[in-house]
């Protein structure tokens, strides 16, 4: 992905969080650190790993080249998939649900909001 893709996935990774914390602040602050805290320690993981591969096998010859919306735009589809599977816990369980919801939407849109971040700086 080129930097502005990245750029236009992290405003997206943005206003999905805003939207959630509107109703429930104090959950998705929770949630949102605890993904964020979570995609630290994977970022650097996941960097020594490309690191180690790029050694082995060379690095990757073909880079894409210009902006291209149906990168993050699949991405961002995806996202909202996983966010409707997590929807579900309103359902199941009636009286916490919503504080449930909101605090693993955080973290699984913090957790890729922080490893697409961290990709950004390369």
């Amino acid at each position: 992905m080129t930097r502005r893709e990245r750029l236009l996935l992290l405003v997206f990774f943005g206003v999905v969080l805003a939207v959630v914390a509107r109703n429930e602040p104090v959950a998705t602050a929770i949630g949102g650190v605890a993904g964020a805290g979570l995609g630290v320690l994977v970022s650097g993981r996941l960097q020594r790993l490309s690191r180690r591969m790029d050694d082995r096998l060379g690095a990757d010859p073909v880079r894409p080249q210009g902006f291209s919306l149906r990168r993050p735009l699949v991405r961002a589809g995806l996202q909202v998939l996983v966010l409707g599977g997590l929807l579900l816990s309103t359902v199941f369980v009636p009286f916490i649900g919503d504080e449930l919801y909101a605090a693993s939407a955080a973290a699984v849109t913090a957790l890729p909001a922080v490893l697409t971040a961290a990709r950004l700086r390369r």
